[in-house]
């Protein structure tokens, strides 16, 4: 996760008490010395934690544990850890490094690499929508990240601003994608009651995650359609407080990007409108695919561009070949004539 100022080396270098799981607590797993504060959120915070075994600085994300279900709360506790196991094995550039895990009776744990930089949350709300290259950088390494993690059967259900971190570093733009929270997303249920509806991040839930059926990878590729459509267009396709926003949700279709950015190509209104498709088998089948349809609505012009004008420039290719050809042709025959000129006058003195 991430540590709000990478300047700042004299910051969190002792351990404070900070309430977890409604105790006062200094030290996670007696090993992790809470240090500061750097996230805070619906499903738990975030703190820069010290492992004392291993001499570094890490993220560590806490999660109160108020099951009022036991069942349940076993459930999503053995699928947490299940999928923070399949999760710690994961080794991509755009995926956060999970290293460790746990829960006691109170909460859950999971320790993540500390990342430099801001959440695209953050960046969002910031600077708004950034440059259309920019836009398309950040989806496809996105896109690149999930493609990864759902080729070894893993799903992250929650992908969302918020969950992209945006690692600074020396090239130009918002930072390196990193994609955290694999398997946190389960937690949620232990937390539940039953009419608090679908759980997750209302903004970027898919159809069949509201309707509470079967998730799969293309739950994924739809938030990272919602997520390209606020980069690109600076707004959310669905808004609303709960339940309006499921509504949208499963029924209302955003406006095309285009009709909010006229400067856009209108080939991105096709790579919204599969992505956020209703049914998942609409969707693009994968992550590649949709990359693959970013990055050629990429290359389209847009609707306001002024119209090329082919016969015109195929005329002038032809002319630019026709004369090379000429000059090939001819510059021999000059200097043969010039030769033969030269020694006319040569012979004649």
């Amino acid at each position: 996760m991430t540590s709000p100022d990478p300047n700042d080396t004299t910051q969190g270098q002792q351990a404070a008490t900070w309430q977890v799981g409604g105790q006062a607590l200094t030290i996670i797993a007696d090993r992790y010395e809470l240090r500061d504060r750097i996230g805070q959120g619906a499903a738990g915070e975030v703190f820069e934690a010290m492992d004392t075994r291993l001499g570094r600085l890490v993220a560590i994300k806490t999660v109160p544990l108020r099951a009022t279900n036991p069942e349940a709360a076993l459930r999503a506790l053995g699928e947490f850890q299940h999928e923070a196991r399949a999760a710690s094995r994961l080794s991509h550039p755009g995926i956060v490094t999970i290293h460790d895990f746990g829960n006691t009776d109170s909460y859950a744990w999971l320790v993540m690499e500390l990342v430099i930089g801001e959440n695209l949350r953050n960046a969002l709300d910031s600077n708004g929508a950034p440059a259309l290259a920019e836009a398309v950088r950040i989806t496809r390494a996105l896109l690149d990240a999930l493609g990864y993690a759902h080729g070894r059967g893993l799903v992250h259900r929650d992908v969302k601003p918020g969950n992209i971190l945006l690692s600074v570093g020396i090239d130009p733009g918002w930072g390196q994608v990193r994609l955290a929270d694999f398997g946190i997303a389960h937690i949620g249920v232990v937390d539940a009651a039953p009419d608090q509806g679908p759980l997750g991040s209302p903004t970027v839930m898919a159809p069949e995650q509201v309707n509470g059926a079967a998730v799969d990878h293309r739950a994924d590729l739809w938030a990272a359609g919602v997520i390209l459509y606020e980069l690109l267009t600076g707004k959310r396709p669905f808004t609303g407080g709960y339940p309006a926003i499921f509504d949208a949700i499963l029924s209302s279709e955003p406006p095309p990007p285009s009709t909010i950015v006229p400067d856009l190509p209108p080939a991105f209104d096709a790579v919204i409108a599969r992505a956020l498709a209703k049914r998942a088998e609409d969707r693009f089948p994968d992550a590649r695919a949709m990359d693959a349809a970013i990055a050629l609505a990429s290359l389209s012009r847009p609707a306001s561009a002024p119209a090329l004008d082919f016969e015109g420039m195929l005329r002038e290719r032809l002319r630019v070949r026709l004369q090379a050809l000429l000059d090939t042709q001819l510059e021999p025959m000059v200097e043969e004539a010039v030769r033969g000129e030269v020694r006319r006058v040569v012979g004649g003195g």
